[in-house]
This record gives C-alpha cells, structure tokens and sequence, in this order.
C-alpha cells in the first residue's frame, strides 16, 4: 500500500473514524473520499484488519487527487510500500556501514572524493527513519530493519520528545538513531534488571501503548536529511544539518575535519566514552558534498561515501613466528602472520591478518617481531603494531607461491599476474560456485584432487564429471561419487539471482546479485544492460556499476559455456508474495528458515514450497522467526550425532531471552505442509 496513516494531531490515540458509506467511488464527494481514505489506513495501519485491497485503496487516493488535489488528507501520506507483515520498504536502503580500525585505513578512503570530511560518533541505538508528508506533518517512523525493510513504529514516534511532529514543508525524509540517554538508562532501568540501553529502546518504540513509550525517556539523533522537493534542496551533509537544527532536531555532534585529522578526533571521542550521555562504538566520517556521495554510490551492504572508524576490541603482545602468503580466487597475495598463542577476547589466536602488502610494509613487520595483536571489532585478528622489530627483514615474492608466475603491484593489494592459471585462486572460484548454488558434498580436498587431476578448471567442468571419474579419486567410494554425480545433475536450473552471484564478480555479491536480477529479470537482459543502467539499482554508484559491467565481460566467455550446460531460471526467490497469517493454514504469513543438509530435496526447492503457500523465507535467525527447520541428513536435533548449526544455536539462545521461534526436523516441516 502507498500510504501511511497517522492523525495529524498529536493525541493519546487518534479517534476512529466512522466507517465511510459503501458507494461507488465515482459517486463519493471530497469529503465522503477523505473519510475513506482515513478509515482504511486506519483498519490498516492501526488495526492491522484491512477490508479492502490496496488496489481499491488506490482509486479513492485517485479519485481524491482529482477532486481535490490540495486536500488534507493527501498529506497525511508518504510514498513507500509496506508488506503482508507489516514492513515497509525503504525508499532507499539502510545500509550498513563499512569499517576501519585505524586512521591509515580512513585517509586511504578518503582520498576517493572531493571536498571536506564531517566526522560525527556512531551513536549504538536504533537506526530510523522518519517521513514528513507535503505538509510537513509527520506520517511515518520506520526503523531500519535489514536494511531494505524496517517496521513501522509511528505511534510511538509521537512519544519521543525530540522528534517534531510539524515541520514547514514537505515532504522529507529524516535519518538518525533512536537512543536512551545513559542517564535514563542508570536511574531507571539498570537496577531493574535491562541489559542495556540499545536493547531497552528496541522494547520501548514496539510498545502496543504508545503513550507508554513516553515514560523511556528517549532521544533522537539526526545523521542524514533527504527525500526533500527540489526547491528546498542540500548541496551538503552539513547544509542538511543546520537545516535540521533549525527546525527544532537534536543533529549528532559533527564538526569539518582535514584529511590529516581522523586519529585526533577519533582519539578525542574514543576518551570521551566514559563521560558523554549516550553509547557510541565508533566514529562515523563522510564526505561531505551530496553530488560526490552520489558519484561514489553504494555497494550492496554499505555506501562508499562514509565510513566508520570503530573503537578497538581485546589487544596482547604476541611474537610473530612466520609471515606466509595466501593467495584469494581473485589472485590477491595476502600475508598472514603466524603468531606465539596469545588470547584475545576469550579465544587462543595464532594467525594474524595483515591485510595487504601496503600494511605490511608500514607496520615492518617481520619473523620474529614482537607486536601488538587486537581482535578487530573482538572478531578479526589483527596485527595492530610492532613493538619490536625481528632480525630479518620480510621477504616480498616476486612469483605467486602457488603458480609461480611473476607478481604484481594493483594499487596497494600484490597480485597474481596469471590468476587463471593460479590453482589456488582457481580453487576458490570452483568452491564459490558450488557453495553459492548449492552443490553440496564436494569439499576443499575432493575439488583439490578434481584440479590437480586436470577433470576440472572452471565451473562448467563439474557437469562434464561422471560417476567413474569421482569413483577414481583417492578415498572416495563409488556410492559417495554416485551423491556427488547426482547433486550435480539436480543443479541444472540455476535461479538467475544464484547464476550471478556465482559467476564470482566483484561487487555482485548476494543483494547485488538479487537486485540486478530483479531490475533486468533475464540473464540476456543483465548482460545486454549498460554501467548507466547498472549504476541506476538502488543508487549502486559508477564505480560499483563499472565493476559490474567489467566482470560480466570477463566472464562473457565462461558464461556461455556454462549455458551449454545449464538452464538460468528467470523466477527469483527473493519475491515472495504477502500473505496475512492464517490460522487454517500453518505456513501462509509465517517465517521459515532451513538449517543443515535436507534429506529429502534441496534448500531452494523447501524455500520454494514455503513461498508458494504465502510463507517468508528470511535469511538469518532473528527474534520473530516462527520456524527453523533442521534438516534430516545427520541432525543432531534427533540424536543423529553431528554439530549443531550457528543458525540452531542462535534460535535456541533466542528461545532462552523469550523468543518463540520453534525449532522443527525436516520430517515435521514435510508433515506441516503435506508433503509426506
């Protein structure tokens, strides 16, 4: 539906209205329509009961325009698209952010813009976005969500003193981060038995009372204003900020900085932590002109123009044993440090990324060097510094350690110059391919005998195997070749989404993927589209568009022998149709998420069978989840014996803070839907 509803006076709770006399919609006047329109977004978005379709909801917005196209009620809508859940889609994505560790990192992204750098705290709330109408009236607050769609919590925005409920004009869209001032949080919650403030204001904006949400106390920052009508445009991040200010928003601390300036202030936030009035993990910087974030664009999990420099997790001295190099299916030579064990946020590391040879050579890090290693968002170990340098300096290969073929400098990453001729890089390809379309069964070692053995070179090989073929190779027996040869063959429709992203394309990754294959819908299509077509996607930007239309070319030739081979499904399983839940039906408008290797068919063809019935197919564990289904083939969910999956284990720590997510074999899951 492309309205929301909202009383545009701010009361406990709007009045109902009375239900609109059923007429002909030709025959209704401005008024009869007006009463309409909020009757149905009241059923609608208040008492989650619609009575009519959105298309019927359409032709009295259409009829009103007609009549009246300055009425009201015409404000009280704000475009979007909100889903059988509940869930409205963002006009444009909420993407994450992506990070940095240290001020190097900053200034290298940096240098990919014009203009100034604005650097404000990443504040640790709940990302929202609030929308203003024509007339400047508050009509929604969304929160983030996955990014792509968040829920609806206007209701409740009325009760956060520091969002205005009027501004002069509209429509606009406001983004920020809703959070509980740490002083709400010690006076009032902490002693109550609340983890912490993010997830206190996470319960506090899902209130079914929306007055209640008044007696949290929250706040609102403001990070970014857009969504506005031309003649009230920004040329800049700031620009929008002053103008925010000025209407009565809270706008997150920011100031201009220099280039040369990213520790400094991230040094000065990161030593303010323990006196300011809110939680932050980090510091945001971002570029400043609105034309060069839109020349930069986004990439499918987070826009190119900002970038979060985060506060460092666990860190320990350790002394580097070795430097290796690992070479990646782009051919990218990456060096790794092998370390004395040291523990790092409750873990034992032993290696150490150095990211790049650029890094390498700055830290001088080398055998025997006695250094400093962090866990990287108490995550990813990393070499921080070198306390103290070893005997020997690092030696830099001039050949690939795995091809032999001389190496290469491509900006700060060194290369393999023959990448396809690299095994290494060729084995990280061919297990990209069958993990992203699901051809399970085939690990690292049996792929490393099928390359070695010369049976496969690139992904369209693994069609040409026959069951004597995979019978041949070391420890594995006819039977398992004979699963190896029919996993395969269940594997020659490809949905066009998986075909793309398993082609291994920079910046095509998973969303990417599922969002160039529902704007072009074939593969002809996407190969036919242009950067200028490609760069349009939900604001991918030149350089991802560039990258996209590059490898598409490179691989213009693997592609058609893969067609020899495969069929590209046009039906993309992102598209699930809206269904409300129904209580004669267990999976129409219920959530399904499948764990482990399936017994009775593949992970795409169960999703298949969830879709079909109006179910959702999410792609992780989270709160609201109704069911996860754990596939039959050695569950350790029946005693089978095995590991338990991090998706199974996630759901059940779930269930232990009060989530009512079932967990289910793969036998009731088949039973549920009738299928056995």
């Amino acid at each position: 539906m492309a309205a929301i509803y909202e009383d545009n006076t701010v009361q406990a709770s709007p009045s109902q209205p009375a239900r609109p006399a059923d007429r002909p919609v030709s025959d209704m006047d401005a008024a009869e329509l007006a009463t309409a329109i909020r009757f149905h977004n009241h059923q609608y978005f208040v008492k989650n009961a619609p009575i009519i379709s959105d298309t019927a909801f359409d032709r009295f917005v259409q009829r009103l325009k007609e009549l009246a196209p300055d009425h009201p009620v015409l404000s009280e809508l704000v475009e979007g698209i909100v889903d059988g859940a509940g869930l409205f889609e963002h006009n444009t994505p909420m993407l994450s952010l992506d990070k940095a560790y240290d001020a190097a990192e900053v200034a290298k992204w940096s240098a990919s813009f014009e203009g100034e750098v604005i650097e404000a705290p990443k504040i640790d709330g709940i990302a929202a976005s609030l929308h203003y109408g024509p007339d400047g009236a508050l009509v929604a607050a969304v929160t983030r969500g996955d990014g792509r769609k968040g829920e609806l919590f206007t209701a409740n925005a009325r009760y956060i003193a520091s969002i205005p409920q009027q501004i002069p004009w509209g429509p606009a869209e406001v983004r920020g981060e809703v959070y509980m001032p740490l002083s709400v949080f010690r006076a009032r919650f902490a002693t109550a038995g609340f983890s912490n403030p993010r997830n206190t204001t996470a319960g506090a904006i899902k209130q079914k009372v929306p007055t209640k949400t008044a007696d949290y106390g929250l706040s609102f920052f403001v990070y970014a204003v857009r969504g506005t009508p031309a003649e009230h445009s920004f040329a800049s991040l700031s620009e929008g900020f002053d103008w925010a200010s000025g209407q009565g928003f809270n706008v997150v601390p920011w100031q201009r900085i220099a280039r040369d300036g990213f520790q400094g202030g991230w040094s000065v936030w990161n030593d303010k932590r323990s006196v300011i009035d809110f939680e932050l993990d980090g510091v945001v910087y971002s570029a400043d002109r609105l034309d060069e974030q839109a020349r930069l664009g986004e990439t499918a999990h987070h826009p190119r123009w900002a970038i979060a420099f985060k506060f460092q997790g666990e860190s320990g001295e350790t002394t580097i044993r070795a430097i290796e190099w690992s070479v990646s299916r782009s051919g990218a030579i990456t060096p790794v440090a092998f370390v004395e064990p040291v523990t790092l946020s409750g873990a034992s590391v032993t290696r150490c990324s150095l990211h790049n040879l650029s890094i390498l050579r700055n830290l001088g890090a080398n055998a025997g060097a006695r250094v400093v290693a962090m866990r990287r968002g108490g995550v990813i170990p990393h070499i921080e510094a070198v306390l103290e340098p070893g005997p020997e300096p690092v030696v830099i290969p001039d050949t690939c350690p795995v091809s032999g073929h001389p190496t290469v400098m491509v900006g700060d990453v060194l290369m393999c110059s023959a990448p396809n001729e690299c095994s290494a890089a060729r084995l990280g390809t061919l297990t990209h391919f069958l993990s992203t379309v699901e051809i399970e069964g085939f690990g690292p070692k049996i792929v490393s005998r099928l390359l070695d053995g010369g049976f496969v070179n690139e992904p369209v090989d693994f069609y040409h195997l026959t069951v004597d073929t995979l019978a041949g190779l070391e420890r594995l027996g006819r039977k398992s070749a004979q699963n190896l040869y029919n996993e395969v063959q269940q594997k020659r429709v490809i949905a066009l989404p998986l075909f793309l992203q398993a082609l291994g394309i920079d910046d095509l990754g998973s969303t990417a993927s599922r969002k160039v294959a529902e704007t072009f819908s074939t593969l002809d299509a996407v190969r036919a589209a242009d950067e200028a077509a490609i760069a349009a996607i939900f604001g991918l930007g030149e350089i991802t568009a560039a990258s996209i239309r590059t490898g598409l070319d490179d691989q213009s030739e693997v592609i058609d022998r893969l067609l020899q081979e495969v069929r590209v499904s046009d039906h993309i399983i992102a598209t699930q149709p809206t269904v409300e839940r129904s209580d004669d039906d267990p999976v129409a408008g219920r959530s399904f998420v499948f764990t482990g290797k399936l017994a009775s068919s593949d992970r795409k063809t169960a999703q298949s069978h969830v879709i079909v019935r109006g179910g959702q197919t999410p792609d992780d564990v989270i709160k609201t989840l109704d069911y996860l289904v754990v596939g039959d083939d050695g569950s350790p969910l029946l005693g089978a014996g095995g590991t338990k999956s991090s998706k199974q284990k996630k759901a059940e720590k779930l269930q232990g803070q009060g989530s009512t997510v079932q967990i289910i074999s793969e036998t009731d899951f088949r039973k549920m839907l009738g299928l056995d």
